[in-house]
């Protein structure tokens, strides 16, 4: 019976593990836009955004997958 929280925390952490780059990624732009960093006039902040975004969704999906993958084997 012990094993059953010990895979459920397990779970948790690895979920809470695999969002953080999309997160760090919404960070970066929440950032960028409180300090004043960007400014809507600047050149491709959409592409920029973009780019920013897909990547730490990426990232996510990736780790996601790497930790999905190492817990059945």
């Amino acid at each position: 019976m012990p094993e059953i929280p010990e895979i459920r925390t397990r779970l948790v952490l690895d979920i809470i593990l695999a969002i953080l780059p999309w997160v760090v990624s919404m960070y970066v732009l929440y950032w960028l836009e409180s300090a004043a960093i960007w400014i809507p006039e600047t050149p491709h902040r959409d592409k920029i955004s973009l780019a920013i975004l897909a990547l730490g969704m990426g990232a996510s999906f990736l780790l996601y997958s790497y930790l999905a993958k190492r817990d059945r084997t």
